[in-house]
């Protein structure tokens, strides 16, 4: 504290090293969301030398994400607890390891079984990540914060779009063993990509080792709710769970998910077979414009929801209903128009709105949960969004072999998207005025 009783500046916004701790998470996601995402955008190469069906292709989507989200609930319980660093590290080699492997796969079992060990290892590293930001930021700058650690994943999804699609694009590489008494081996461009990126991954682990610290915990109180220690899994799931508010958080991400999910997973097909794109034109094609979007949305919601917080409680669920308002028009195009710069608009737009909400996804769900189970709650998002939105990219392919077009698909998902809206709505307007935690409007003010 300063002589005059006002929190100093480091304490009103946070660790004085916290923006050095956030470009080095946002490193770490970024090459997490390389890695999971990398296989939407070599899908053509893939099927052309292994055969899979585009059922199998929407399986090892679900494939990642039944594991990723059903073990949310145990690993966001271990960093609520134990040391962020040893999870993310941990993390990180599990992913690079099963990328790597993912390269030499030669089935669509091995395929399986390595999109699994990939979900597993990448699992608990968004819920500590969470919990490390929350730490490091206080109330008045945490928006802004997540905001720009998102844009990580925009940037992740244009590199895995436009590098990893071109990669798979080349021609084989062929590598000789003559001179030990080998053969020689052709590797394909899709698996040249898995370890180029599994190479990547290595050498951020290396930096992270040497770099990120682990953050002192924050905003705990030995008198309320689960003490500065926090309690047990029983106690720290119930605390979660018993807020309304969360719940519809909750049910707000699964109905964005499940609309969202086939967009990511199969736009760059669909920009493939029916545009005419090679698989880097469409790669580059499916993510440049919506992450361009979201790249404006993260930055402009971020500081827009933490000026709107000083005014009103609902200021950052405000933004967050205005950008998911957002996805319903433009969702609609992206399945019904034949012009690409008609699409290339609406995808501009649609990643607008990603970014008004997601960036204020974590902020809006700390108003309400006690800073105990900050990773816990994080990781049961993760969770449900798995378990009930995992079987959308999975059901859009198999309906695909029917011969249900994609723009179709995409066009109906608009639906839930118009549903999510009207329960975030809800939420703002008459839950969250009940269950609200943070810091009043009127106590950030005094400390400007």
């Amino acid at each position: 504290m300063s002589i005059t009783g006002k929190p100093l500046a480091t304490e009103r916004y946070g660790a004085p090293d916290r923006w050095f701790v956030l470009a080095l998470v946002s490193l770490n996601y970024f090459t997490l969301y390389l890695h999971r995402n990398l296989l939407s955008y070599i899908q053509p190469s893939l099927v052309g030398e292994l055969g899979l069906s585009d059922t199998q292709l929407g399986l090892l989507q679900q494939a990642f994400l039944l594991p990723y989200c059903v073990s949310q609930i145990g690993v966001g319980y271990l960093s609520d607890r134990f040391r962020r660093r040893s999870v993310l590290l941990t993390s990180l080699t599990l992913s690079v390891v099963s990328l790597a492997c993912t390269g030499l796969a030669h089935g669509f079992a091995e395929l399986v079984a390595w999109r699994v060990l990939l979900a597993l290892g990448q699992a608990a590293s968004v819920p500590a990540i969470a919990g490390i930001m929350a730490d490091c930021f206080t109330a008045r700058s945490r928006s802004k914060a997540v905001s720009i650690y998102l844009l990580s994943s925009p940037l992740s999804l244009v590199a895995a779009g436009w590098l990893g699609g071109s990669i798979a694009d080349w021609n084989p590489l062929k590598i000789s063993f003559e001179f030990i008494g080998g053969g020689v081996v052709e590797l394909a461009g899709w698996r040249i990509a898995q370890f180029v990126f599994a190479a990547f991954g290595a050498a951020v682990i290396l930096l992270l080792a040497l770099l990120l610290r682990e953050p002192d915990r924050t905003e705990r109180f030995g008198d309320a709710g689960l003490g500065t220690s926090g309690g047990s899994l029983r106690q720290t799931l119930l605390a979660v769970l018993s807020v309304r508010t969360y719940l519809a958080l909750a049910t707000v991400y699964v109905l964005a998910m499940i609309a969202m999910n086939p967009i990511l997973y199969w736009s760059a097909r669909y920009f493939h077979d029916a545009f005419g794109m090679t698989q880097g034109q469409a790669g580059f094609f499916s993510t440049v414009w919506t992450q361009s979007g979201m790249v404006l949305g993260l930055l402009a919601g971020g500081r827009l929801a933490d000026v709107w917080a000083r005014r009103s409680i609902t200021g950052r669920s405000n933004v967050s209903l205005i950008g998911l308002a957002l996805w319903v028009p433009s969702l609609l195009v992206i399945g019904t128009s034949h012009s690409t710069s008609s699409i290339a608009a609406a995808m501009l737009v649609l990643g607008l709105g990603s970014g008004l909400y997601l960036g204020n996804l974590w902020t809006t769900t700390f108003e309400v949960v006690d800073p105990a189970a900050r990773s816990t709650s994080i990781g049961l998002l993760n969770a449900a969004s798995g378990l009930l939105a995992s079987w959308s990219a999975p059901a859009a392919g198999a309906l695909h072999d029917r011969n249900v077009d994609f723009g179709s698909m995409f066009a109906v998902l608009s639906l839930l998207a118009a549903a999510s809206v009207g329960v975030l709505a809800l939420s703002t307007f008459f839950l969250l005025p009940r269950d609200y935690r943070g810091p009043t409007p009127a106590r950030l003010d005094r400390e400007d």
